[in-house]
């Protein structure tokens, strides 16, 4: 995701002569303080976190608390190749917290995927729309070349891509009113060089063309690899899930319009580095639908702008049948 950085500073005033030594020393101490302490809290509005429960004050020894949304209900069978936003596997919301986010069950997302960007130095998340289609951010790919990425399906860990199968982009495209200075139009679409195959761990993702989903108050669920923590600096190598809701686009301080965004966050859970691309995922006609496509914040956990992909359905369906 794109999260800048506040521009934390501290100035040091010049001390004046015949200050005392015991002052000084103690401003000294302060000073150092306060700029380990914007550095700290730079790096937690930079880097974030992803997919994140907040757990109550653990100062006063007292026990983590969450709150945890219901998620939506899909009840659809799996069918092979000619269904999507059905898996083989089910999702489930009920296993085991992990440290400020939920462990996806494996291939319950057969969908996902994990993006390598310009030779692995950039990580995105995207999902398939078409075996041979992947749909992505735009700020994620924008100025890269189709060769230099890499897209990896069925896997649930970063450390065994091995286990999933892999494919190369043949071409690339960044919808044609995207905004790198106001991140609009945050959506592209990757054209893989030969399709994947279809199994019960890759799949595709349902895709609707009303606009006005996903609504206000509706629960959506987003997975991705991003970083999981503030004191993380590198993507999570589990496949980590959980439950948002959409709130009122006023509610998130970035964003133009809500006619091709929404805003959505619930409670500190939201995405970070990483999970840029990936899928907000709603129920509609009782299918895995991907309503949305994370694009940015100005911090980690906090209500992210996703991309409404239903604006973008005849942008999608162009590639996919051009």
């Amino acid at each position: 995701m794109n999260y800048p950085v506040p521009p934390y500073g501290v100035v040091v005033p010049a001390a004046k002569s015949g200050t005392n030594k015991t002052v000084v020393i103690v401003v000294i101490i302060v000073v150092v303080i306060l700029i380990i302490g914007a550095i700290a809290i730079g790096l937690g509005v930079g880097l974030g976190v992803g997919l994140s429960k907040r757990n109550s004050d653990s100062s006063s020894g007292s026990s983590s608390t969450y709150s945890i949304l219901s998620a939506p209900t899909v009840t659809c069978t799996y069918g092979g190749s000619s269904t999507c936003g059905c898996s083989a596997t089910q999702p489930s919301f009920l296993s085991p917290r992990i440290y400020q986010g939920y462990a996806a069950v494996a291939n319950s997302w057969p969908w996902i995927v994990a993006i390598f960007i310009n030779n692995d130095q950039t990580f995105c998340g995207g999902f398939l729309v078409s075996y041979q289609h992947v749909v992505t951010a735009a700020h994620c790919v924008d100025g890269a070349t189709a060769s230099t990425i890499s897209v990896y399906a069925g896997i649930q860990e970063l450390s065994s891509l091995s286990s999933g199968q892999s494919r190369v982009v043949s071409s690339l495209t960044v919808h044609p009113s995207y905004s790198a200075s106001a991140l609009t139009n945050d959506i592209a679409v990757l054209t893989l060089a030969s399709a994947f195959d279809q199994t019960s761990t890759v799949g595709q993702c349902c895709l609707t063309s009303d606009a006005s989903l996903p609504t206000v108050g509706e629960h959506g669920v987003i997975a991705g690899w991003g970083e999981a923590s503030t004191s993380s600096s590198t993507v999570s190598n589990n496949l980590l899930q959980g439950v948002i809701e959409v709130q009122t686009f006023s509610l998130c301080s970035t964003g133009s319009t809500s006619s091709i965004q929404f805003c959505a966050g619930y409670d500190g859970t939201n995405a970070c580095n990483g999970d840029s691309g990936s899928p907000f995922m709603t129920s509609v006609n009782n299918s895995w639908t991907c309503t949305g496509l994370v694009s940015n914040s100005v911090k980690c956990g906090g209500n992210t702008i996703y991309t409404r992909v239903s604006a973008y359905r005849s942008f999608i369906n162009g590639i996919i049948n051009g």
